[in-house]
């Protein structure tokens, strides 16, 4: 018989813990939901909302048309002697891979045997105008055959024979 009541009392607090722990967790997310629907997050965005500043549309309103504009790049890039003067020059010799962070290269585990400067200009052209700009940059090899460059930022357009 004590079992039995031993039992029964065991049940009766377990229950009681269950429904209080029930209830906290209900009633602190229900607090949660409540906070969230009074305030929304700083990213939120009503779609239809107007905004603060009318957009001004010109009148009349502007016509586009479409203009051909030519875009020519063109880099240094040093590669071998030998290659040059046996004309076994490749496509993967003149590439350059971009580095934007020195971290993505480990320099303590592979050498650096070569450092050039080199320079790159960009002309866009149509029939209307021309512009051109230019950056300069390092270009190094290192002895796990990869060649890297690191660009140095773009300088404004140029037009004309400003440059």
């Amino acid at each position: 018989m004590l079992n039995f009541y031993r039992k029964l009392f065991t049940s009766t607090v377990a229950l009681f813990v269950l429904v209080v722990l029930n209830f906290t967790n209900s009633s602190i997310n229900n607090v949660q939901a409540v906070d969230y629907i009074k305030k929304p997050s700083e990213t939120h965005h009503q779609s239809f909302e107007p905004y603060e500043n009318p957009i001004v549309i010109p009148d009349p309103k502007p016509r586009g048309v479409v203009v051909r504009v030519k875009e020519i790049t063109t880099y240094e890039v040093v590669v071998d002697e030998q290659k040059v003067n046996a004309n076994k020059v490749t496509m993967e010799d003149l590439d350059l891979i971009e580095l934007k962070d020195k971290k993505d290269i480990n320099f303590h585990q592979v050498d650096c045997f070569f450092y050039a400067k080199v320079k790159q200009t960009q002309t866009k052209s149509t029939d209307y105008i021309s512009s051109t700009r230019w950056r300069e940059g390092e270009q190094f090899w290192l002895s796990d055959g990869g060649k890297y460059v690191e660009w140095e930022p773009w300088s404004e357009w140029y037009s004309g024979n400003k440059w």
